[in-house]
């Protein structure tokens, strides 16, 4: 059983098409978006359509939640008043409905087989949880105290998320965790798209790490012609794929 892991696309439409094409060359049994579609890249429509097309599994990221709040503080927020207005009502509505968690159970398997899939960790939609620190990231790794917490009581052969734009893998408690490589915005230093196919070989999901180039350079040029909120450092984070603070 083979299952592509998508996520954290942010409005990246080039990355995102890339991403599928190169699916197209690799068997894969089913696709499981993990959110954070659209805030951030210069074209949130076309990314919310490609997902809503591909008729997967899709939960909710933290910036989903921002974009799709009916919240004063957030509507009033530049850049996702601009990312609404993109989008346009239907695809703000659809994004608020989007579930928190998704679990797939291999055929013939009990609980204890499952995967499941989350944007940042089982417990909250904006944590950080982080077993492998990245230099270029500047996290460092969670207490296990804290990192126990985050997980609260949710079990599976592997826990997968997004939301921190980096592979790494590791174990808590006796949980294993893995964390997938971000679409659109990778903090990793390289520029390429990344995303994960999860085999289940009938003991253990094995986590398949998967790059793939595009124009990024005009994905950056694309976010400073428009000249919307914070672009600047927006398009900075494309060309040098790292968290290039929002001030």
């Amino acid at each position: 059983m083979r299952i592509a892991f998508l996520s954290d696309m942010h409005g990246n439409a080039a990355a995102f098409d890339a991403v599928l094409t190169d699916l197209e060359q690799h068997a894969h049994d089913q696709m499981v978006v993990a959110g954070d579609i659209a805030l951030f890249g210069p074209r949130p429509r076309e990314c919310v359509e490609r997902v809503r097309a591909l008729s997967c599994p899709v939960i909710r990221g933290n910036t989903d939640v921002f974009v799709a709040s009916n919240d004063e503080r957030y509507r009033s927020h530049a850049l996702i008043a601009w990312t609404r207005e993109q989008m346009g009502e239907a695809n703000t509505d659809w994004m608020r409905e989007l579930p928190f968690d998704h679990r797939i159970r291999p055929p013939g398997q009990g609980d204890s087989a499952e995967l499941l899939i989350v944007h940042a960790t089982p417990t909250d939609v904006e944590a950080i949880l982080i077993t492998q620190p990245n230099e270029i990231s500047g996290h460092t790794v969670t207490p296990e105290d804290e990192a126990r917490g985050m997980l609260g009581e949710a079990r599976a052969s592997l826990i997968v998320y997004g939301h921190i734009h980096y592979f790494s893998e590791g174990v808590i408690g006796t949980q294993r965790v893995a964390s997938i490589g971000a679409i659109g915005f990778p903090f990793d230093g390289d520029p390429t798209a990344a995303y994960a196919i999860l085999e289940w070989d009938g003991a253990s999901w094995n986590v398949e790490p998967h790059r793939v180039p595009y124009d990024h350079k005009a994905v950056a040029a694309e976010i400073v012609a428009q000249d919307t909120f914070l672009a600047a450092p927006r398009a900075e984070r494309i060309l040098l794929s790292r968290p290039v603070p929002f001030e």
